[in-house]
């Protein structure tokens, strides 16, 4: 007898939403072990529901975006000259709907609701925005979420960024060191390393650490393979061009596949303080908040305490409370406080 073809649940779930059967496909997966993985349902659709040609080259991003919005990639021309991207595909259809006859609904005035709010524009609520809108809220309403929140002192990191960023020409952000220090928690405590498949904890003996970036369709998640195995420069190198292709809409597909775990920084945007919502099957993530100069008391040497300015960052760790209990939680959250107060130990 043949064995079953594997099909990863996202695979699964993608076809379920369409309507798919994939065992009745003769579908090649170039996945794990030859399984059926979610990018082999969307070079499917694209070939059999999108009218385009297996053979036409196009980023996953920019196919998405066609199978959203309704538009061939046959007839589309790569600007590159080698893989149709996004912004060819937005190029067509800006072309095609400025060639398009105004409809008469266009030209009236929207309506006014029931309760008195004037209408100035209508967004269709589909494509990838509400592929990422259906993941999260399965996150949300399948693991319960449990918080835990450490306020970090970088005071010692900040001077010893400065110092390795001023001896080399690639800077090193605090991302990158709230990384490292993830990564070296995570090889602490390999339960939060983990997934649920099935009916089975899968944990992991490598790091693909996740990093989250915004994109011009919403959050995507590039993925530093290894991490493990990086220093602090190391992961500010590699991550620095899967930021830049994620922002293009550029990124293979195995470059936002395969997270073990997390990490979510809107610092840069001045947030103070937020909770995350876990990119499963993931069993953590970490929301990483700006830094601000804040009072706080200092213990020093001879126990003596005192009020000082300190640059102060909130880091909070959602959990799925499902696998990881809170005891675990504190003390994995407490580990990567512990390695930003103490940085040179991130260097080692």
């Amino acid at each position: 007898m043949a064995d079953k073809q594997k099909i990863t649940p996202r695979a699964r779930r993608l076809a379920a939403g369409r309507g798919v059967n994939i065992e009745a496909l003769n579908i090649t997966g170039t996945g794990y072990g030859g399984g059926v993985s979610e990018s082999d349902i969307l070079i499917w659709l694209d070939s059999e529901e999108g009218g385009a040609s297996p053979d036409v080259r196009a980023t996953p991003l920019a196919r998405a975006i066609a199978r959203a919005e309704g538009i061939s990639l046959s007839g589309i021309p790569a600007a590159d000259g080698r893989k149709i991207t996004k912004n060819d595909v937005l190029a067509a259809q800006s072309v095609a709907e400025a060639h398009a006859p105004a409809s008469d609904s266009s030209r009236e005035q929207l309506s006014e609701t029931p309760g008195g709010k004037r209408i100035a524009g209508e967004i269709p609520y589909d494509g990838v925005r509400k592929i990422i809108g259906t993941r999260l809220a399965e996150s949300k309403f399948t693991a319960p979420h449990l918080y835990f929140t450490q306020k970090v002192d970088l005071n010692e990191l900040l001077p010893l960024r400065a110092l390795i960023n001023a001896k080399q020409e690639k800077k090193t952000s605090v991302t990158d060191y709230v990384a490292r220090a993830v990564v070296l928690a995570l090889q602490k405590y390999p339960e939060m390393n983990a997934s649920l498949a099935g009916d089975v904890i899968e944990q992991y003996a490598n790091v693909n650490l996740g990093i989250a970036v915004a994109s011009p369709t919403g959050l995507i998640v590039p993925v530093i393979r290894n991490a493990q195995d990086l220093s602090v420069v190391e992961l500010s190198k590699t991550a620095a061009p899967l930021f830049e292709r994620a922002r293009d809409g550029k990124l293979a597909p195995d470059e936002y596949q395969g997270g073990t775990f997390t990490i979510s920084n809107l610092g840069m945007f001045g947030i103070e303080n937020f909770t995350a919502i876990i990119n499963p099957p993931e069993v953590g993530i970490l929301a990483v908040s700006a830094t601000k100069d804040e009072p706080a008391v200092v213990t020093d040497a001879g126990g003596g305490k005192s009020i000082e300015i300190r640059p102060l960052m909130n880091i909070t760790l959602s959990v799925d409370h499902r696998l990881i209990d809170g005891l675990l939680a504190a003390q994995f959250v407490g580990e990567v406080k512990r390695l930003l107060e103490s940085p040179v130990e991130l260097l080692i």
